[in-house]
This record gives C-alpha cells, structure tokens and sequence, in this order.
C-alpha cells in the first residue's frame, strides 16, 4: 500500500471547477493586482477568525515581517521565541534588525515552555513570537500574562494553526499582530505563495496595507518605506474557496489525529505523540511523534519507503544551529534532544485509516 506523506488532490479536487472560472474571470475582467478578490478574502478571513482586520500578502515569511514592523520593532530590540521555531520566524526577526532570543520547550508537548521566558527578558526586550507547530497551540493564556506584565507584543506565528484554537478563541487573535502562510500544504493552502496579517487595530491595518505596497497610501504618496509584497488575485479567489471548507477539512484531520493516537497506543510501540497543551485544539496540520532515544531515524525512514511509506521530519537542526545564524546561542537542550526523534507521519486531508493502521503497524514493526 502506498502511503503519501501529503496528498493535495483532494483539497484541489474540491475547488478546481470554480477556481478555474475565478481565473477565467479575473484575466477577462482585470486587475491583476489586489483588487475585489483580495478585499474579498480579507473580508472573509477576517470574519472567520474574529478580528477586525487582515490584509493579504504575499507570504508568510513577510507576514512575519510586516508584523514586527507594524509593531515598532526596530534594530537592536529582541524579540523570545521557541528554540524549535521554523527558519522563516526567525529571518523575520533578522529581517526587521531585531536579536532572536530562543525559549526552550516542553519536552511533552514540544511547544514554547512559559516558564523559560522570564529568564530571557531584557530591557531590549519588545515582544513574544510564539510559534503554534504542528497545528497546535502553546498555553496562550499564560503567555499573554507574560507579555502584559512586561508590557511586550505577542506576535502569533499561525502559519501551521489556520482555524486551531485555545481556551475557545482562534489562535491568530491573542497577540497585537499576527501572521498567516497560506504555502500550499498547509491547511488553508493557496495555489502559490500567500499570506496574510491580522489586527484589531484599524491603525496597524493601515499601516500594513502601504506597508505591503510600497508604502503608498494613495497614488504618489508613499508615507512609509514599503515594498512590493501583496496577495496576487488569483491566489485570494483560490483561498476564499477553499475556506467554505476549512471546517470540515480541520475535522478530518482531527478525526485521523485521534485515531492515529490510538493506534499508537494499542500497537505497544515506544513511540508517542507530541501532547496537546490543556485547552487547546489542534487542526492536525502534521502528525509528529517521538522515536525512542537512539533510533537511527534515517535508518527507520529508509525502512519505512521500502514499504512505500513517505515520513518527513520538522525541523532535523534548530535554526540557532544552523550555518548562517550568528546570533545568541541561548541553551534549549529540550529541542536539541527532540530535534534528532521527531518524524512526522502522513497526515494530509483525504488519507484513510487504512492507511494509518498500515503505517502504525510497519513503524511498530521496526521499533
């Protein structure tokens, strides 16, 4: 049996008919930048997730980076974020001339562990930046009540959590600012690079909207230094689409994360999944799980293909390991062990339980 690690054709399959019009359209009628489909999917994205605003970019790494912005970090602030981040959170903070400071994690959920930022705040300190992995969410609440005691920004990065939640709001509405990738394999995925930015603040919306156009507010007059970083068109028509469904997707990939939960405790394996932080639910956006220590993980991986099983790992080296970081070395020895046992499972909207139960049983098999 063959087993892809991610499969789009289903979630294409659902909106191809009526995409393609929406591209007929859009070349026949015009513009080709911004325009009614952009409004519109702000409009629509901003009303799912419950906040006032969302402006369209053109992907999330600058999402990322227009929100550091809109949040007055300047060159020499620091901003904490989790040891395990993603390299686009990180070159966002470069980006914006601020210092990354890493957290540790919680070695159980493999999310920001809260009790670890107190130690790395400073006076150059200027804002929270966790990273909701996997689908899932860090302990929000506890995090937000850092940042207000120290009077700092939370920036969401919610490039893997479209539609998870915590303690009953959506994630992408607890910090000032926050940013959304809408890469194709994600759970709302556009059809090329994408992405958006989110706020309450009506000033920060506008803010980010020159931002992202050269930092022109009307024609000629270019209040800010922007640059060319807008949501294409045809890429908003796709995503307005594909979140009619986004609900229904989300449930299945939560239905196939039980269900691979419980096969995995059923199968006598070792291996174990990454937990979910109290009052959170997760979209599943991967599957992640912990290898016993000293497995050879590419050795299982090779395995696994022999089988037909596709696996990936997220992430094999923390990016303040990584050849072009040269920043702060902060010591999160939790990611540094995790980061040679994790490997994600096939999860993808469409996958059947039997193919979970043919991936389980081969990885118990070999473990």
């Amino acid at each position: 049996m063959k087993v892809p690690f991610q499969d789009l054709s289903f979630t294409t399959s659902e909106v191809e008919t009526e995409f393609l019009s929406a591209v007929k359209r859009i070349l026949e009628r015009g513009p080709l930048i911004l325009g009614p489909e952009v409004e519109n999917f702000e409009k629509v994205w901003a009303k799912y997730l419950g906040v006032k605003y969302a402006i369209g970019v053109s992907n999330g790494g600058d999402a990322l980076y227009l929100s550091l912005v809109a949040c007055g970090v300047k060159p020499g602030d620091e901003i904490i974020t989790q040891g395990n981040a993603y390299n686009a959170s990180v070159t966002a903070i470069l980006r914006a001339g601020a210092v990354p400071r890493f957290a540790d994690i919680s070695p159980d959920t493999l999310q920001f562990n809260v009790s670890k930022i107190e130690g790395l705040i400073t006076s150059k300190t200027r804002g929270l930046l966790p990273v909701h992995l996997y689908g899932q969410s860090g302990d929000m609440e506890a995090i937000s009540k850092v940042a207000r005691e120290h009077e700092l920004k939370v920036i969401e990065d919610c490039a893997q959590a479209h539609g998870a939640e915590f303690a009953g709001k959506k994630l992408g509405t607890y910090g000032q600012v926050n940013a959304f990738s809408f890469y194709p394999t994600k759970n709302l995925g556009a059809f090329g690079d994408a992405g958006a930015v989110v706020t309450d603040d009506a000033a920060v919306a506008e803010q980010l909207r020159a931002l992202r156009n050269l930092g022109q507010v009307s024609k000629n007059d270019h209040r800010y230094f922007g640059t060319n970083m807008r949501l294409d068109p045809l890429q908003a028509a796709g995503l307005a689409l594909k979140l009619r469904t986004l609900d229904k997707m989300n449930a299945a990939r939560r239905q196939a994360g039980e269900y691979y939960n419980q096969l995995l405790k059923n199968s006598g394996s070792k291996v174990r999944a990454a937990d979910l932080v109290p009052g959170a639910v997760s979209v599943y956006h991967l599957y992640v799980v912990l290898l016993p220590e000293g497995t050879n993980r590419e050795d299982l991986q090779k395995r696994l293909v022999e089988s037909e099983i596709q696996t990936a790992v997220h992430y094999p080296v923390p990016v303040y390991r990584q050849p072009f970081y040269k920043g702060p070395q902060d010591l999160c020895p939790v990611v540094d062990g995790v980061s040679a046992r994790i490997l994600s499972l096939p999860m993808f909207y469409g996958i059947t339980r039997e193919q979970q139960e043919y991936v389980i049983e081969n990885l118990a098999k070999q473990i």
